[in-house]
């Protein structure tokens, strides 16, 4: 055993502590809680929060079954990245062509076919995932093909 090291701190029980020498400067903590009812702690939190919308509530859960069939492995790595892309760029009716190209180099022609062909259901998937991925690619498809930029094609 090593002789060079340290003996264990010791604590001083609160009995035998001096209390703190006194000081000029004014003390700044509050003995008691300032005591908030919940629902002026809820009016506050809420005040700090944007308004909700439909668009921003549906990438959330878009992205949410996304991991999910990810966590299932009914999409690949590389599928899952493809459509988390897609559906972020859903509610401005996809990304520009340069975006797609810098990103997957292909067109947008090609890329909705790699979308439509990463949510095609697998044989081996469940019923519920294949409603799943189902609706998600109904949504993704319809968004993307009904961009500003391509008239409603």
């Amino acid at each position: 055993m090593r002789e060079d090291l340290a003996p264990p701190p010791t604590t001083l029980s609160i009995k035998s502590a001096e209390p703190p020498a006194p000081s000029s400067l004014p003390c700044r903590a509050r003995t008691s809680r300032n005591r908030i009812g919940k629902e002026a702690r809820r009016r506050r939190s809420h005040a700090d929060t944007p308004p909700r919308s439909p668009e921003i509530d549906w990438v959330r859960r878009a992205l949410h079954v996304c991991d999910f069939l990810s966590s299932v492995q009914s999409l690949s790595p590389s599928e899952r990245g493809l459509i988390a892309f897609a559906i972020e760029w859903a509610p401005y009716g996809g990304a520009d062509p340069e975006e797609l190209f810098i990103k997957f180099g292909v067109h947008r022609a090609r890329f909705l076919r790699l979308l439509q062909a990463a949510m095609t259901p697998r044989p081996s998937d469940l019923e519920r995932l294949h409603a799943l991925k189902t609706a998600l690619r109904h949504d993704l498809l319809h968004a993307w093909r009904h961009s500003p930029d391509s008239g409603g094609k």
